[in-house]
């Protein structure tokens, strides 16, 4: 492990915390030359605290409970997250018996002693006192704090391996810095109450009770638990947990704190009033101020909530909203309001445990923008089970249903219901996200659903209808008769967008749609062309995929391949080959000279090579070639792959085509700007269509016949061009004599491959975890839906994909597990081949044993013509028969055998996998927890020396025995 990583992330939190105790020690030097009485009753605190060991038992009991709340729970490994998620949890349950321990004393305790007399005596007034007393008791609170938060920082950042949000950990701890000073100030009222220690730490624990238990007001409150349940800690704390320093928070612990010491200068300031004759009115009197106050404390509280400003610390803003969202949220235009109910499971694998933490992160953001005008109303039903009433009404509302999701625990692998979806609504619109996908950025989610509902009619998609078939429909390709689905990217924009299949071979309107995906057009007939033509020239917006072979969309023909009849000629019909249209004519209007090479049925474009693969294990698992152009953008790395000139490629990682074309520009063609948008590597060049045939014909070609195939490389291939071009007058659709459109300039994007929207690919980015072993990272899908947005005017939309938040994981854990896990595909992948190897030589035996009799029979017949040979022909045929099936049952049998050892065997090795994982874990789960109170406890044991030193000087030897 590089230390330097682990150096950085642990100055920067030095800095902070300097940064803060800095301040710290200016307002007590201040405090010391103003309020000397004060400053002298903090001395005197603070040092009688820590001067006993008994102040450092308390100070290693707070260390060990922070770090054991902190890692111990499951969820901690579960979720992967460096994250204080279980200690903010757990947190305000742990200040309700630490804080008591700390106030119990303030005031009690001199009481009992009977030194309040002394104090009250001194030249001070009541403030001087108060304010000593609590600032005694915040500097004890944030000494144990620093030696929580330091510790705690250490575990994650070995864990993480440097990976750590400062600012993250920072808010957190500031977050508990607050929560403690606020209750901090109601436990010394119930210090000022009693002079029993033990009855102050009661009161004190009761008195902050109903603040920690405010968010479990539903159990009281049916109605109002809501309401009830923002004026408590853990509402309050939130944003802190979320790394968010917030104007609202902070005002309402400042104004908790103000509260509870104005409460006690009241209790000290008692015994000038109480028993005289006036008692029973100054008790009203202060009652009453004390009353106002506390509404004064939840108005204000109420008003920052509602006015809040907000600045998210960590460093990758998981915790807030990109500016697009938020410029599109504030212009939402709705007559009614927004209203989103998300329900979320509270069991939640791994897989999805980033999910959830953006999906809740998200959904508090959006409520904070709902606090400044916007109407957007969100209720998040968090930590359900599958059988709870909130599930139910879900599935009844809604048809959001628990989804099996396949987990691993304990070595074995196992089918979970996992609720995770929202329903987005505003009057009778309504969008329902029945499960946020693991791969799908859940902020688009939510804002392309919010906008949806929010507009009175969505934009247009006209799909063209094709060969490709992408709405779904018959074929009859392999001479059988068989239903296509709708594809998964068809599905997906219509989310979106208002999908319409668009019919060629009539005229197609220029006005009705907003934007048009043409999906090998080239198997359009004659007439069907010139009408797609027509709509391009007019400058309706195009997305054209075309493709010279497409690998994955069975009989869709290649750009140069002839259209197949439909029925392909069974029972007499369908003919030979249909006529189509002219290609050429659309790359002429686009101006593109698409390199290609004449064959007996037309035109067959070039198909685009590279000698780049970051995924080996394809060539092996997969057969895959060259022509699998993979298109990554390494980090360092100069060349611009995937233009970030046009949103539709900005900030995109990786991309994969299969058997893609290769794009130019047509020479001395001015009147159209092509913008190259993927470009290949310099280790690229071109193979002809029918090498490429013949190729895939006569299996798979050595490295040295393949290099001979694709020739030398020829430099950066082009496989995707945004193409415009200067607004022409044209006629408006329908339009009178003399009437004209508003002029349009032609606006197309051209993608050389149809493959790279396969099926497969939707699957990779819904759930990357199912191909977690080679660990895909394709993003054709958003390539697809940038396209078409980028057309539609839709600009925002790729803006909001690009964000993404970046977590910190636990990557130390990450790194031996899979070793662990690695070492048990190593041994299955060794019980399969021994498996596979004894299958074969028991087959080869039989084989042997059959051979036998095969040579005999083959004698017997050469004798054929010996009427005596024939009966022993007969007889042997027979009995070689019944060998035959003895040996297919006893091969059976043997092979049930060796598959029934084989899953044994793999089973423990997962058994044994996992265990080892679980060990890993536990071993820093107690090292996480036993190591952080060490610091403290040896402090402590220094103090306890030096003080038992200090009170034996001066005595004599004979004295000590």
């Amino acid at each position: 492990m590089n230390v330097a990583l682990l150096v950085k992330p642990l100055l920067d939190l030095l800095l902070a915390n300097l940064f803060f105790a800095a301040v710290a020690l200016l307002l007590v030097l201040g405090l010391s030359s103003q309020k000397r009485a004060a400053y002298a009753v903090l001395k005197r605190n603070f040092m009688g605290y820590f001067g006993s060991p008994t102040g450092y038992v308390f100070l290693c009991l707070f260390v060990l409970l922070t770090s054991m709340a902190a890692f111990w729970p499951h969820e901690f490994f579960n979720a992967n997250l460096a994250t204080l998620d279980q200690l903010n949890r757990w947190f305000p349950i742990i200040m309700l018996f630490f804080i008591p321990a700390i106030t119990m004393s303030i005031w009690a305790d001199e009481k009992r002693q009977g030194t309040d007399e002394l104090l009250l005596t001194l030249p001070a007034d009541d403030f001087d006192i108060v304010i000593g007393k609590y600032l005694a008791a915040a500097s004890i609170y944030t000494v144990s704090l620093l030696f929580s938060q330091i510790s705690t920082f250490i575990v994650l950042l070995f864990l993480s391996r440097g990976d750590v949000d400062v600012g993250l950990f920072f808010s957190n701890y500031l977050g508990y810095w607050f929560v403690g000073l606020a209750m901090l100030a109601i436990g010394m009222v119930a210090s000022f109450l009693t002079y029993n220690l033990t009855v102050g730490f009661i009161l004190g624990a009761l008195f902050n009770a109903p603040l920690v238990f405010a968010s479990n007001a539903d159990v009281i409150f049916q109605s109002n638990s809501r309401l009830v349940g923002q004026f408590g800690v853990e509402q309050q704390f939130d944003n802190f947990g979320r790394g968010v320093i917030s104007l609202s928070s902070i005002s309402y612990f400042t104004l908790i704190v103000v509260l509870g010491l104005y409460f006690c200068m009241v209790l000290i300031g008692r015994r000038h009033w109480s028993g005289g004759k006036d008692g029973n009115t100054m008790f009203l009197h202060y009652f009453a101020r004390i009353l106002l106050l506390a509404v004064t404390v939840l108005s204000v509280s109420y008003f920052f909530r509602n006015n809040d400003q907000r600045k998210d610390m960590t460093q990758n803003q998981v915790s807030s909203l990109s500016p697009t969202t938020r410029a599109m949220i504030r212009q939402l235009k709705s007559d009614r309001p927004i209203v989103i109910d998300a329900y979320i499971s509270a069991d939640m694998p791994v897989q999805y445990a980033k999910t959830r933490y953006d999906l809740v992160n998200l959904l508090k953001e959006f409520q904070a923008l709902s606090s400044r005008g916007v109407e957007l109303q969100v209720r998040i039903n968090d930590n359900l089970e599958p059988s709870s009433e909130e599930a139910r009404t879900a599935v009844k509302q809604y048809g959001i249903e628990p989804q099996m999701v396949r987990v691993r625990e304990r070595g074995a692998y196992k089918d979970q219901k996992v609720l995770l979806g929202a329903a987005i609504r505003s009057g009778l619109s309504k969008v329902v996200i029945p499960f946020f996908e693991s791969g799908i950025p859940v902020e688009y989610e939510l804002v392309r659903s919010i906008n949806t509902v929010s507009q009175p009619a969505r934009a247009k998609l006209g799909v063209l209808k094709t060969d490709a078939q992408l709405m779904g429909g018959f074929s009859m390709a392999g001479g059988g008769f068989s239903q296509l689905p709708k594809q998964p990217i068809i599905e997906e924009l219509e989310k979106q967008y208002d999908v319409e299949e668009i019919d060629p071979s009539g005229p197609i309107s220029t006005d009705k749609f907003d934007v048009i995906l043409a999906v090998q057009p080239s198997s359009l007939g004659p007439q069907e062309m010139i009408n797609f033509l027509d709509v391009v020239k007019a400058g309706v917006p195009t997305a054209i995929f075309e493709d010279p072979m497409p690998f994955g969309f069975q009989g869709t023909p290649g750009t140069g391949e002839p259209k197949q009849a439909p029925g392909g000629g069974m029972f007499g019909g369908g003919g030979g080959p249909q006529p189509k249209g002219e290609i050429q004519q659309l790359w002429k209007l686009l101006g593109l000279d698409i390199p290609v090479k004449a064959s007996f049925n037309g035109v067959n474009p070039d198909i685009v090579w590279q000698q780049y693969n970051p995924y080996p294990k394809l060539r092996y698992i997969m057969n895959a070639t060259d022509e699998w152009v993979f298109i990554r953008e390494n980090p360092g790395e100069e060349e611009d792959y995937l233009s970030e000139q046009v949103p539709i490629t900005a900030g995109l990682r990786e991309l994969m085509f299969l058997y893609a074309g290769a794009i130019r520009k047509e020479e001395n063609r001015d009147d159209v700007k092509i913008t190259d948008l993927i470009t290949t590597r310099a280790s690229a060049g071109r193979i002809s269509f029918e090498d490429v045939q013949g190729q895939m014909r006569g299996g798979q070609a050595s490295p040295t016949q393949l290099q001979v195939l694709q020739g030398a490389a020829l430099g950066n291939q082009v496989l995707a061009a945004y193409i415009e071009a200067a607004k022409k007058e044209a006629p408006k659709d329908g339009a009178k004599d003399g009437e004209k459109s508003e002029p349009r300039g032609l606006k197309v994007a051209y993608i050389a491959d149809i493959d790279c929207m396969l099926p497969i690919f939707s699957e990779i980015r819904k759930r990357p975890e199912q191909y977690e072993e080679i660990d895909f990272r394709f993003q054709n899908v958003t390539f697809i839906l940038n396209v078409i947005d980028v057309l539609a005017g839709e600009t925002q939309y790729p803006e909001i994909r690009r964000h993404e938040p970046q977590h910190s994981t636990l990557a130390e854990f990450e790194i031996q597990a899979e070793e662990y896990r690695e070492a048990e595909r190593k041994n299955q992948k060794e019980f399969q081949e021994s498996f596979n190897k004894e299958v074969r030589e028991a087959e080869e035996q039989n084989q042997k044993t059959l051979a036998k009799f095969q040579e005999k029979v083959q004698a017997l017949q050469r004798d054929a013509t010996d009427p005596s040979k024939q009966q022993e022909l007969i007889s042997l045929v027979q009995q070689m028969q019944v060998e035959q099936a003895a040996l297919e049952r006893k091969l059976a049998v043997k092979r049930e055998q060796l598959e029934s050892k084989k899953n044994e065997l793999v089973e423990e090795s997962r058994r044994l996998s996992e265990a080892r994982v679980i060990d890993l874990q536990n071993t820093y789960k107690y090292l996480a927890i036993f190591l952080p109170p060490i610091p403290p406890l040896l402090v402590g044991a220094a103090v306890f020396v030096s003080r038992r030193v200090r009170e034996r000087e001066g005595i004599s030897k004979s004295r000590l025995r």
